[in-house]
């Protein structure tokens, strides 16, 4: 859920519960207002009641309310002495509707001219407290109404454009690589805040990117230093090998120091490659099909597979098409072919199985289950293998994560790789 649907969900949840509390709390009070009017006209009318019948000589009882609005009765002065007024609700039946019907009843006592005491009750006009609730709630629901459209009014015009520069500063962060300068302005606004995050922002990247060309510019620096020397040493072995006054414990040693030159070689060559793989400095993409990859790279290994008669099977079940760097493409194929070969046992056999949406590959090995979460990592060695750098699935992790892909691994048997988009 964005920022925005996300704040103006609180606002509006707080708004209705507040409007929805408000409105039942308005209904009691405004149902309390209407009786206490009913009761101010009920004592009024009580007063002009009795100012007719106060003056009577004869008052004779009216026990139920017929056609009036009031009923009467002679009480003896013991009980009139105890009666005050008092308003309750009632239920009066109507013979003209044939139902019952709700009213307010003030019951009152007074004594007239002859000294005698009389009750009176005084009734109102019907209470109809259902309509008066069906006129609230529609008027609740038109303002509801009118809180949505004016929510969405808002989160359209005034919300959408008081977060548009924290949106295309995500929109720019999202976009922005590494290897590329900052531009000198970012987006502009009149809100503070943002200003700030945009003078933040900028000085970070600014900093993260001078950073990372300094160790660019090292690590190519280092790399080809190191290259270069070791080159030279490895030819120079090698020309120092072919004296014929070498004795051969003498030519055996110059091939094992020869060997760890060409394994530092190899290591300084997959570091490089790391470093650039996370600094994603592969960048240009385009369609790659990688059933005709896998198929070519078979090929490339055929020779060193015939002799270690290792037999590999490619399934083709669908054309796996991705956009990738190219290069990216080769160097996992190539690794987790290469993998599968190396660390396979003789005579054994490799099965690549390929999808429209991945690919697999499994081999036989003497080695047993190794930990998901250990076989991914720099320098993790399963097997005495002596030309072994130890980078060649930590490549292979790096270049899925960076283009998008997943991989997998999982042992049934056999070790098994699998490669698919996220």
């Amino acid at each position: 859920m964005k920022l925005i649907n996300h704040t103006l969900l609180i606002l509006s949840t707080i708004l209705f519960t507040t409007v929805g509390l408000w409105a039942f709390l308005f209904f009691f009070q405004l149902f309390d207002q209407v009786k206490n009017t009913i009761d101010e006209g009920l004592s009024n009318h009580k007063i002009a009641i009795i100012d007719n019948l106060i003056n009577e000589n004869s008052i004779a009882d009216q026990i139920s309310f017929q056609d009036k609005s009031y009923s009467i009765k002679n009480i003896n002065e013991t009980y009139a002495l105890q009666i005050r007024d008092t308003y309750t609700d009632t239920l009066i039946f109507s013979n003209l509707k044939n139902s019952n019907y709700e009213a307010r009843l003030l019951t009152t006592a007074f004594v007239a001219s002859d000294g005698n005491y009389y009750e009176l009750k005084v009734l109102s006009h019907e209470i109809n407290k259902g309509n008066l609730i069906e006129k609230i709630i529609t008027s609740l629901l038109w303002l509801f109404l009118f809180l949505i459209i004016s929510t969405l009014f808002v989160n359209r015009f005034v919300l959408k454009n008081t977060w548009k520069p924290f949106y295309e500063i995500l929109n720019f962060l999202n976009d922005f690589r590494i290897d590329k300068k900052v531009p000198q302005e970012l987006t502009k606004t009149n809100i503070k805040e943002f200003n700030l995050l945009n003078k933040s922002v900028k000085n970070l990247l600014n900093k993260n990117v001078e950073i990372f060309n300094s160790q660019k510019q090292f690590i190519e620096n280092a790399s080809h230093e190191l290259q270069t020397p070791l080159a030279i040493g490895i030819n120079k072995l090698e020309l120092l090998a072919e004296e014929p006054s070498l004795s051969p414990e003498q030519i055996n040693k110059i091939g094992q120091i020869t060997e760890s030159f060409q394994r530092l070689s190899g290591l300084n060559k997959s570091l490089l490659l790391l470093s650039k793989i996370e600094n994603q400095q592969f960048n240009l993409t385009e369609e790659v099909n990688f059933n005709k990859l896998i198929s070519r790279v078979i090929r490339d290994f055929s020779d060193f597979t015939a002799h270690q008669n290792i037999k590999i099977t490619h399934l083709q079940e669908g054309d796996w098409i991705v956009k990738i760097n190219k290069s990216l493409a080769e160097m996992l194929v190539l690794n987790l072919i290469k993998n599968a070969i190396v660390h396979n046992q003789k005579d054994g056999e490799i099965i690549i199985q390929s999808t429209s949406s991945s690919f697999m590959i499994k081999n036989q090995s003497e080695l047993k289950e190794i930990p998901s979460d250990k076989i991914f990592m720099r320098f993790n060695k399963n097997s005495n293998q002596k030309n072994s750098t130890g980078l060649g699935l930590a490549i292979v992790k790096s270049i899925t994560e960076v283009s998008n892909l997943v991989i997998t691994y999982y042992y049934n048997g056999r070790h098994v790789f699998k490669v698919s988009e996220i």
